[in-house]
């Protein structure tokens, strides 16, 4: 059964004896609203006096950033208001635009960067300090006006911007993926190491010879070759000198003027001083009863199997023949005469208080080529060097007269 005085009766005869309170609470309930609404919209005026009072100081930026600030408005200065956070800048660019313009002007940057180079890495790293700090301003500046953290989170946001886009370049630029060597270029890595190294030992030697007779030698050597208009082509001093030297002086004839000399040789071969090598071995060996008397003890670098001395002579000169032609084995005048009869030319030496030396003057007079070349005597601790001569370039002086110029002498290669 149910429940006595219950249903529906009992419901309303509830919301009778209700009925009056309910009303009443009906009409107090939203003054009560309304009042709790506008002291909560009072507690952010004071909560902002407050924080004023008491918030930390404000992240540390550079003076032209300060500047910057003062120039263009901070964009968060104390309203009477003081309810709104400003998102704005004083030109009215939003946050966001403002992230998007940083990033293009970051990219200008970095094209100016490359521009520069390695030399101009103080002024791009100037470049780079300078829109770093006017960057964090113009984030700072959105900052809310309350406190610091916005503009502590402004530089921040500035600093990861430039970690990600810009790169400066130098020390500690990222490193480049090496290239695996071919091995042409590793064995021209290894010839220009040996050539350091030569070079070492020469300066060297030069540093122990100091002004001695090397020296003197070089200033008659000089004297001898000016008033011809010539000049001295430095030879590596590396045994080669000779074959380097007439290399050179090849080098220099006129169009094809090397290619016809060796055709006439009869050498297929490319022009090298390794070619002049063999060129003048197999005259030597073609010639031998001429050539052969010229061998003498202490011409060859060894004698294991034959000498001069011992009546071995053929033994003797065909070893000789192979030095020269293999080896470093450093050359003289015989190899000077077998030059020039196979390459029919004119051979000319010069060297320091003597008369030039003219080997083949007959090729000269029948239309031949003249290759020119100077000895040294004293031009290495190593001992006897050859060298190419260049044409030295004439300077006409205000009076008239003509003279070359030892600057233009230094220069030319």
């Amino acid at each position: 059964m149910g429940r006595k005085g219950g249903g529906r009766a009992g419901f309303m005869k509830a919301n009778r004896k209700g009925g009056p309170a309910s009303d009443e609470e009906e009409e107090v309930a939203p003054q009560q609203a309304a009042k709790a609404q506008t002291q909560e919209a009072a507690k952010p005026t004071e909560a902002s006096a407050t924080a004023k009072s008491e918030a930390p100081a404000a992240p540390a930026i550079s003076k032209k950033a300060a500047a910057f600030l003062v120039g263009s408005g901070d964009g968060s200065s104390d309203d009477s208001d003081g309810d709104e956070v400003q998102d704005r800048s004083a030109s009215g660019e939003t946050r966001g635009q403002m992230v998007q313009r940083h990033k293009r002007e970051v990219k200008i940057v970095k094209e100016q960067v490359k521009r520069l180079g390695k030399k101009g890495k103080d002024e791009a790293a100037k470049l780079e300090s300078e829109m770093k700090t006017r960057h964090a301003a113009e984030l700072a500046s959105l900052a809310p006006a309350g406190g610091s953290s916005g503009g502590a989170e402004a530089i921040a946001l500035a600093d990861s911007l430039y970690a990600a886009t810009l790169n400066v370049g130098g020390d500690d630029a990222a490193p480049k993926k090496e290239t695996k060597l071919t091995k042409a270029q590793q064995r021209r890595e290894k010839q220009a190491q040996k050539d350091a190294e030569r070079e070492a030992r020469i300066a060297a030697e030069n540093a122990e010879l100091g002004e001695t007779e090397r020296m003197v030698e070089e200033k008659a050597l000089k004297k001898v070759l000016a008033p011809l208009g010539l000049g001295v082509k430095d030879i590596p001093p590396d045994g080669h000198c000779l074959y380097r030297s007439l290399e050179d002086q090849l080098n220099r004839l006129p169009e094809n003027g090397a290619t016809t000399v060796l055709t006439a040789a009869g050498c297929e071969d490319e022009l090298s001083f390794m070619s002049l090598r063999q060129i003048a071995a197999e005259y030597m060996r073609k010639n031998a009863e001429h050539f052969k008397h010229f061998i003498g003890d202490g011409d060859l670098t060894t004698t294991e199997n034959g000498d001069a001395s011992t009546g071995d002579a053929d033994t003797a000169f065909e070893m000789y023949c192979n030095e020269v032609e293999n080896t470093a084995a450093w050359g003289g005048h015989v190899e000077i005469e077998a030059l020039s009869r196979a390459l029919k030319s004119h051979i000319q030496v010069f060297s320091a208080g003597m008369a030039a030396v003219d080997v083949g003057q007959e090729f000269k007079e029948q239309g031949g080529p003249t290759l020119q070349l100077c000895y040294l005597r004293h031009a290495y601790g190593l001992g006897e060097h050859y060298n190419s001569v260049k044409h030295r370039p004439k300077k006409v002086t205000f009076e008239g007269d003509s003279s070359s110029s030892e600057e233009e002498e230094e220069e030319e290669e």
